[in-house]
C-alpha cells in the first residue's frame, strides 16, 4: 500500500460533529495548544511540494473526508498545506500548526504518518462544510515499543479481520503487533519443510463451550481450523509496514506445543500421537530437548525469519512442564551432556539454543519473563506477564524489558461486573485501571529505568470467537494504553469526558463494536456503624438516579442516591434496583446482598492481600456481595504468598452457631482452594481451642455452636501448584469474598 493510499484510507475515520472544546486527539500529544479561529477547507486548496514525500495531483483526497469536493493545485513552494523535513530531531517527533494555513513538520516517515493521525481526529464538520480549529501541536511519544497482541491460536481469525485490527492499532499510534500464531489449540502459520504442521495442527475437532472451570466440561462438536499460507503472511506484514508497524511472530516452546506435536509427535519426550487440544489450560506435553528437536524447530525459525523483516522474534517460554522432561532419557542425557543441574537449567540451555540461533540471523528474541528462570544470555528481552517483578528482574539483570502486566494490560479480563459482559477468562480490568497504569515501576532504580522500553497489551482468544468480540475487548481500552505510551495519561476523568465527547461518536460512525461500560453508573459500598450503605454515582452530574426500595421495607434511603443496610441476626438475602432516569445515558443496575451479623465489621488480615487483587480492602470480607463466577476480580481479595490468617473480636460474648467462608476455584488462572482452614476461638483471650477442617469445597461451613468472642482464622494455602496445570511450579492464588457467621 502506497503512503497516499494509506492516508486515504486512515483519514475516512475522522468526522466529528460540533467545535472542539478540549483536545480531540488520541494519544493526548505532549503539548497542544487551542487557538480562536478555524480554516475551512474552501474550493481550491493549495499544496506545497517542498518536504512532500510523495506526488500526484489529488494530494489532499488522500487523507480527507471521501464527500469533501475540492480542487488541489501543487506548488512548489508557499500555498495553504506546507510540510518541513526536520534535521536533528527525535525520530517520531512531529508538529502541526494551524492558522490560515496548515504546517506540518516531521522528523522521519513513521512520524509525518503519526502527524496525520493527529490531523484526520481534527475534522470537523459544521452545517456540510469541513474546517479544522486553530492549533499549535508538537509531539512524540514516550516509549519506543508501544504493542497490541492477537492470539490467533485459539480463535482463528481472517486477513481482513487481522488488517482490521492492525488499523485500529495504527489510529492510536501503536507500532508493535505481537502475533501469536502457535498453541496448542491451533498452528496457524504455514511451514512448507513440515506441511503437517497445518495439515493436522491447524484443525482441533471441537471446541469447549462455557468456562473451563465449570464442571463437567461441554464440547461445541464443531471443528475448528483455519493458517496463513506464507503468501497471507507476507501481505499482513507489508500491510502493516505501510501502517509503520513492526509484526513479531511468537512460535511457542518449550510448551505449548500439543499442535505441533499432534502434527510431529516424534519430536516429544515419548513419541505418542495426541490431538489438537480442544480445551484451554497447561499441557504436560511439551517440546523434548533432544537435539533433533532443537533442529525442528531452527528448520521452522529458519522459514519464519525470512517471512517477518522486523527486529523481534518472540518463542514464548512460558508455562512449560517438566513433568516430562524429568522422565526422559534423551532429557537427562542432555542434561548430563551439558552439565546441567536441573530441568530449569535444561530450559534455560533450551532459549539459549535458539537465541543463539536467531542472533545467527539478525534477529532479538524475546519471551515471557519465565525465560528467566535458569539464566539467560544478555541479548534476550523479557516480557513481564506475571505481574512488574519479573520485568523489574530482567532490568536489574541489564535486559531489556516489555511490561504486560496481568493487573493492567490483560485485554481478555471482565471491563464491567454487569451480567451482560460476554464470557471471559476472568480478572477485572477497568478502562480506569488500564488507564492508570505506569510502565516504569517505582521500585526500579533510576539507572535502570531506561531498559524498560515501553507496553503492550495482550488479547487471549480462548473466549473469543468472532473479531466483534476483539473489537468489544480493546476499545476502548487500547485507547488509554496509547495515552498510558504516548506519556500523555494524566487525570482519568478529563480523559473519559474527551473519550465521551468526541471518539465515541466517532466509533459509532465507523460502527465499531466497543464497550461502554466506562459510562456505567458505578456502586460504592462502605462501612457504616450499623452495618454498610451501598452509593450510586454517574460520570453526569445532571443524571438523576431513580433507586427502588419497595421490595424490602427494611432498606432506608440516605441522601438521595445512599441506601443504609442494617446488620441482621440471621443472614438473608436483599436486592436492590436502581436506574439513572435523565441524561442521554440510560443504565440499570442489580444489587444482591447478603445481610448478615457482622456485615460492615472489618476483620484483621495477615498478610495483606495482593495489590493487584486489592477488592475494597478488609471490607471485601464483610459488604455483603459474593464474588462472581466466572470470577471478574472486583469482588475478591487475591494472596499469593502463602498461608493467611484472619481475626475478628466481636467485643463480647457471643453464640456462633457457623462460620461461613466464601472462596474461588479456577486452577486455569491459578487460583486454588487452600488444603485446610484452622479456626481458633476464645471467650477471653487466654484459653484457646482448636477446630481443623479439610477444605472441599468454594463455600465452607465450619461449625462451631459455641459462644466465643475472639476468633482466629488460618487459611493453610497449597505450596505450589501441581505439574501439569497452569503455573505449575508456582505459589497458588487464594480467592476470598466473604465471611459470615451465623
Amino acid at each position: 500500500m502506497s503512503l497516499k493510499n494509506i492516508l486515504f484510507t486512515l483519514l475516512l475515520f475522522s468526522v466529528t460533529l460540533g467545535i472542539a472544546q478540549d483536545c480531540p486527539v488520541f494519544p493526548h500529544p505532549q503539548n497542544y495548544t487551542s487557538m480562536t479561529g478555524e480554516f475551512y477547507f474552501g474550493e481550491m486548496v493549495m499544496v506545497s511540494t517542498k518536504d512532500l514525500p510523495m506526488s500526484g495531483q489529488d494530494y489532499l483526497k488522500w487523507y480527507l473526508p471521501h464527500d469533501l469536493k475540492i480542487n488541489t493545485l501543487f506548488v512548489a513552494e508557499g500555498g495553504d498545506v506546507l510540510f518541513q523535513r526536520l534535521t536533528n530531531a527525535p525520530p517520531d517527533s512531529y508538529s502541526i500548526k494551524i492558522d490560515k494555513k496548515i504546517k506540518i513538520s516531521y522528523s522521519s516517515d513513521a512520524s509525518l504518518f503519526y502527524a496525520f493521525q493527529t490531523l484526520r481526529q481534527l475534522i470537523l464538520k459544521n452545517e456540510g462544510q469541513y474546517y479544522l480549529q486553530n492549533v499549535t501541536i508538537s509531539d512524540e511519544p514516550n516509549f519506543q515499543y508501544r504493542g497490541m497482541h492477537l492470539d490467533v491460536s485459539r480463535h482463528f481469525f481472517t486477513v481482513e479481520e487481522v488488517k482490521k485490527y492492525l488499523d485500529w492499532m495504527a489510529r492510536y499510534k501503536f507500532n508493535k503487533f505481537h502475533w501469536h500464531l502457535t498453541d496448542d489449540q491451533g498452528w496457524r502459520i504455514e511451514i512448507k519443510r513440515y506441511p503437517k504442521l497445518t495439515e493436522i495442527g491447524s484443525v482441533r475437532a471441537q471446541t469447549l463451550k462455557g468456562h473451563a472451570s465449570v464442571d463437567p466440561q461441554v464440547y461445541d462438536g464443531i471443528e475448528h481450523k483455519g493458517f496463513y499460507t506464507q503468501k497471507q503472511i507476507k501481505e499482513i506484514v507489508a500491510y502493516a509496514a505501510d501502517l509503520f508497524i513492526e509484526v513479531i511472530p511468537e512460535i511457542e516452546m518449550p510448551g505449548h506445543a500439543r499442535a505441533a506435536l499432534a502434527a510431529y509427535p516424534e519430536y516429544s519426550c515419548d513419541g505418542v500421537r495426541v490431538p489438537v487440544a480442544e480445551t484451554w489450560g497447561v499441557f504436560e506435553k511439551v517440546f523434548c530437548s533432544k537435539d533433533e528437536t532443537i533442529t525442528f524447530l531452527q528448520n521452522i525459525l529458519s522459514e519464519v525469519v525470512e517471512l517477518f523483516p522486523g527486529k523481534y522474534i518472540h518463542i514464548g517460554g512460558d508455562e512449560a512442564p517438566k513433568t516430562a522432561w524429568k522422565a526422559c532419557d534423551n532429557c537427562q542425557l542432555q542434561m548430563e551432556k551439558h552439565n546441567l543441574k536441573n530441568e530449569e537449567q535444561l530450559q534455560s540451555f533450551f532459549i539459549k539454543e535458539m537465541d543463539k540461533f536467531l542472533q545467527g540471523k539478525g534477529k532479538t528474541l524475546i519471551g515471557w519473563d519465565e525465560i528467566l528462570e535458569g539464566g539467560l544470555s544478555q541479548n534476550a528481552v523479557v516480557m513481564s506477564w506475571r505481574g512488574i517483578k519479573g520485568g523489574i528482574e530482567a532490568a536489574e539483570q541489564d535486559h531489556m524489558v516489555i511490561m504486560t502486566p496481568g493487573s493492567h494490560c490483560y485485554f481478555d479480563h471482565y471491563q464491567s461486573d454487569r451480567k451482560g459482559e460476554p464470557l471471559a477468562i476472568g480478572g477485572y480490568t477497568t478502562l480506569e485501571k488500564v488507564y492508570s497504569f505506569q510502565p516504569i515501576p517505582e521500585e526500579l532504580r533510576a539507572d535502570k529505568q531506561g531498559l524498560i522500553i515501553g507496553a503492550q497489551a495482550n488479547l487471549w482468544t480462548e473466549y473469543i470467537d468472532n473479531f466483534e468480540q476483539v473489537e468489544y475487548m480493546i476499545l476502548p481500552r487500547m485507547i488509554a494504553l496509547s495515552e498510558v505510551l504516548w506519556g500523555t495519561n494524566q487525570d482519568y476523568a478529563t480523559f473519559l469526558n474527551r473519550l465521551e465527547t468526541h471518539e465515541f461518536p466517532r466509533l459509532k460512525e465507523k460502527k465499531a463494536n466497543f464497550s461502554t461500560a466506562a459510562l456505567y453508573m458505578t456502586t460504592l459500598i462502605t462501612s457504616s456503624p450499623d452495618g454498610v450503605e451501598v452509593s450510586y454515582e454517574t460520570i453526569d452530574p445532571a443524571q438523576k438516579i431513580d433507586i427502588d426500595l419497595k421490595s424490602d421495607e427494611s432498606l432506608q434511603l440516605k441522601d438521595g442516591n445512599t441506601v443504609v443496610l442494617k446488620k441482621t441476626l440471621r443472614p438473608r438475602w436483599i436486592k436492590i434496583k436502581a436506574k439513572t432516569v435523565t441524561g442521554t445515558t440510560q443504565d440499570t443496575s442489580s444489587l444482591h446482598i447478603l445481610q448478615h451479623s457482622t456485615l460492615g465489621e472489618s476483620w484483621t488480615i495477615t498478610p495483606s492481600p495482593s495489590t493487584y487483587y486489592p477488592g475494597k480492602g478488609a471490607l471485601t470480607l464483610s459488604d455483603g456481595v459474593i464474588g462472581a463466577r466466572p470470577w471478574n476480580g472486583k469482588e475478591w481479595l487475591g494472596f499469593n504468598e502463602g498461608d493467611v490468617q484472619l481475626k475478628f473480636d466481636l467485643n463480647n460474648k457471643k453464640l456462633v452457631n457457623d462460620l461461613n467462608i466464601s472462596m474461588l476455584s479456577a486452577p486455569s488462572s491459578w487460583i486454588y482452594l487452600p488444603e485446610t482452614i484452622s479456626l481458633r476461638y476464645s471467650k477471653n483471650g487466654k484459653k484457646w481451642k482448636t477446630l481443623e477442617s479439610k477444605v472441599d469445597k468454594e463455600l465452607m461451613k465450619i461449625s462451631l455452636g459455641k459462644k466465643t468472642r475472639y476468633l482466629e482464622v488460618t487459611i493453610n494455602c497449597m505450596d505450589n501448584i501441581p505439574e501439569g496445570q497452569n503455573g505449575a511450579g508456582h505459589m497458588p492464588w487464594l480467592f476470598m469474598d466473604e465471611i459470615w457467621l451465623d
